[in-house]
C-alpha cells in the first residue's frame, strides 16, 4: 500500500510541475504501469483479476512506446477506455478495502487518501478521452497543443483543481460532455471527503463500544475464585 501511495502522489502532485519531454513522458508511462500493479496486489484479493490488471496495464505501457517512437501512431480512445476501466476497478477494490468493518489503521487512513488520488486521476484519463474527441472541450487560457499526446499533465493538474473546487478560472470546461464530467467529479470530491471521515469515526466509535463491552470480561486472577478452603468460623 505504501508503494503503491507513492506512486499516486508522484503521479498527482509532481509530475504537474513540470513540461513533459519525450523521456519524462515514457517515465510517467512507466509510472502510470507501476501505480495500477501495486495497486492491484495491495487491495484486489482475486488473483486473476490482479494478473488481468497487471497485463492490461503492461500492454498499455507498450501501447505508448510505440505511439511516442512511431510518430504515425497516436493514443487511441480504445487505449484510453481501457486505462479506464483498470483505474475503475482498482477504485472499487481499494475503497472495499478501506470501508471494510473492522478498526481504524494506518493502512485504512492510506486507502482512503489512495482512492482520492485515485479518483482525481481517472478523471484526467476521462478528459482525455473526451479531448482525443472533441480536441476544444476545455479551455485553457495557455493555448495548449495536443495536450492528449503531449502534455497530460495539464489535465492533471485541471482534474485536480475540479475535484477539489478550487477553479483558478485558468482553465474551464466548454464541451458539454466536458461540462457533465467535471460536474460529477466536482460532487463526487465533496461527497467522498464526507463520507470517508464519517465512516472512518463510525468505525472507530465502534471499535471503541466494542472494546468497552467485552472489558469487564477478558479474564483477570482478581476474577478468578479462591481456590483456598472457605473458613468455616469455627478458628
Amino acid at each position: 500500500m505504501a508503494f503503491f501511495l507513492a506512486f499516486l502522489v508522484l503521479i498527482t502532485i509532481f509530475v504537474p510541475m513540470v513540461e513533459l519531454s519525450q523521456l519524462g513522458r515514457l517515465a510517467l508511462s512507466l509510472m502510470f504501469v507501476l501505480t495500477l500493479i501495486f495497486g492491484s496486489f495491495a487491495t484486489i484479493q482475486d488473483r486473476i483479476l490482479t494478473y488481468s490488471v497487471v497485463a492490461v496495464a503492461i500492454s498499455t505501457l507498450a501501447v505508448d512506446l510505440v505511439a511516442e517512437f512511431n510518430p504515425a501512431h497516436s493514443s487511441s480512445a480504445l487505449e484510453m477506455i481501457v486505462k479506464l476501466a483498470c483505474l475503475s476497478i482498482l477504485i472499487f477494490m481499494t475503497l472495499k478495502q478501506t470501508l471494510r468493518p473492522g478498526p481504524v489503521t494506518v493502512y485504512r487512513v492510506m486507502g482512503g487518501i489512495a482512492g482520492y488520488l485515485l479518483i482525481g486521476f481517472t478523471w484526467s484519463i476521462a478528459y482525455q478521452l473526451v479531448i482525443h474527441l472533441a480536441p476544444n472541450a476545455i479551455h485553457f487560457n495557455v493555448p495548449l497543443a495536443d495536450i492528449p499526446a503531449r502534455q497530460p499533465t495539464h489535465l492533471i493538474y485541471f482534474s485536480f483543481i475540479t475535484l477539489t473546487t478550487v477553479g483558478y478560472g485558468d482553465a474551464y470546461p466548454v464541451h458539454p460532455a466536458a461540462r457533465s464530467l467535471a460536474m460529477a467529479e466536482a460532487l463526487i470530491g465533496q461527497l467522498y471527503i464526507a463520507t470517508l471521515i464519517a465512516s472512518l469515526v463510525g468505525m472507530a466509535m465502534q471499535t471503541k463500544s466494542a472494546r468497552a463491552d467485552v472489558g469487564p470480561n477478558v479474564w483477570s486472577p482478581a476474577n478468578e475464585p479462591s481456590s483456598q478452603p472457605i473458613e468455616n468460623g469455627h478458628g
